[in-house]
């Protein structure tokens, strides 16, 4: 057997074909006990230094796949990060004002998850809270023609939009995490926003006399006739008994100026009331004269 030492040779391969220096270590290790049969010797040099070049090629191919499989595996990572990212802040939309603001009110406020006013705060926020830390949550709400848009997309569990303008809102949540394992659409939460309230009185007479000889009879107008209502009637301040119609008719009063006021409330939800006030004037009346036999 003929052994060659092929450390130099190694070493220059290794400049030439810019080999990594551990991968010239094993080879000048492979290389420091490789042998040929003798019958090899009878190849010119060239031939066995292509011998080398082969096999310095076979390593520098596997040396490469490596590389190539590693930059595969990180891109794919990176573009499953790129993808995930885009996932989470998907492009939302604003949407305002109501769903539906045709629709007649809701005959009950059980019939709906929440009654507001119109200019509150609308504020929702998941039912049952996920443990996970990489969760989205993709906010949606229908627009008035009943599209479902996405109006807010993140790691945030709560939505909050403040009502502009009477009708329904309704909102739906979807769940998803980093692997894009999207939860099933959450039913419907239907949020009913009333109108302001702004009250007024019409008075049959703004001048009564004091001792109810006369009187005026006081209307409310709410201002729209498609809700119910809740009245109380005041006068100067002080709740009358009993008066909590729409209407409210005057009686003997102390002379001078009395302001009646009435607050309405929608039924559907009392917190919400406008008031409205109406001045009338109370004259005296002249003393009951008598009579006496004259001269």
């Amino acid at each position: 057997m003929f052994q060659y030492k092929y450390n130099r040779v190694v070493l220059f391969l290794g400049q030439i074909y810019n080999l990594p220096k551990h991968i010239q270590f094993i080879m000048q290790k492979i290389f420091s006990t490789a042998t040929f049969p003798s019958k090899y010797n009878a190849f010119p040099t060239i031939v066995q230094h292509g011998f080398i070049k082969i096999l310095v090629s076979i390593i520098y191919i596997n040396q490469l796949k490596m590389r190539v499989k590693f930059i595969i595996i990180t891109l794919i990572f990176c573009l499953s990060f790129i993808v995930f990212v885009n996932y989470a802040n998907a492009q939302a939309t604003t949407v305002t004002g109501p769903s539906d603001g045709t629709s007649n009110p809701p005959a009950s406020a059980s019939a709906v998850n929440q009654v507001v006013s119109s200019g509150s705060s609308i504020s929702l926020k998941i039912g049952s809270s996920s443990t996970a830390t990489d969760i989205i949550y993709q906010w949606y709400k229908l627009d008035n023609s009943g599209v479902k848009r996405l109006v807010q997309s993140g790691s945030n569990g709560t939505l909050t939009e403040t009502a502009a303008g009477s009708g329904y809102y309704t909102y739906q949540l979807v769940m998803s995490n980093s692997n894009q394992c999207t939860s099933d659409i959450s039913d419907p939460f239907k949020v009913y926003v009333l109108p302001a309230l702004g009250p007024t009185i019409t008075a049959t007479n703004s001048t009564i006399c004091s001792n109810g000889s006369s009187s005026s009879v006081l209307t409310t107008n709410p201002g729209s006739n498609r809700y119910s209502y809740l009245y109380q009637w005041a006068m100067n301040g002080n709740s009358i008994s009993g008066a909590t119609s729409a209407t409210y008719t005057t009686t003997t009063n102390a002379s001078g100026s009395n302001t009646y006021s009435v607050v309405v409330s929608y039924a559907l939800n009392t917190n919400y009331t406008g008031t409205a006030n109406q001045v009338i004037n109370a004259i005296s009346v002249p003393n009951k004269p008598t009579i006496s036999v004259g001269q």
